[in-house]
């Protein structure tokens, strides 16, 4: 059985990681115990080029959203979907999971990118320059780790 790292342990929890790690599970459960894992491992990537960044906004914007896709798979996978959260938000208020600001411009881009979309070809015209500079702004941002504290989805 795969392990996760002492670093995801962290974040589930002392209670959820001992369920992890001795609960016998059948393959259904596991599988969507790696659904949790695989997004916990995602929100603690440091990289910051653009697929790393959206990749890590998603999985945080799936485990604070608290939506219904999250819960069910929680409860799939035998875990409390409260206590993973609540874990989650502790680990972000101690700042074990951070954002750089590289991370949250990557972010603003594909927020407006997708907004842009929907657009008609006027509009989309009109708008390209702000797309260009946020994604000038996302390219020369700092690495540093910010010190605001997402508790909402980005």
């Amino acid at each position: 059985m795969y392990l996760p790292s002492i670093e995801v342990l962290k974040v589930l929890g002392y209670r959820n990681s001992k369920d992890v790690v001795f609960i016998e599970r059948n393959p259904e459960e596991k599988l969507f115990l790696y659904v949790v894992i695989n997004a916990i491992e995602d929100v603690l990537v440091h990289q910051s080029d653009r697929k790393s960044s959206f990749i890590k906004c998603e999985a945080h914007n799936w485990l604070i959203g608290y939506d219904d896709d999250f819960i069910k798979i929680c409860e799939w996978a035998r875990l409390d979907p409260d206590s993973i959260r609540n874990n989650y938000v502790k680990c972000m208020k101690k700042r074990t999971i951070r954002f750089t600001q590289k991370q949250i411009n990557w972010q603003n881009y594909r927020k407006t990118f997708y907004k842009m979309k929907i657009l008609t070809e006027r509009e989309k015209r009109r708008k390209k320059g702000t797309l260009r500079n946020l994604r000038i702004q996302a390219h020369c941002s700092s690495l540093n780790f910010t010190s605001t504290i997402f508790l909402s989805v980005i």
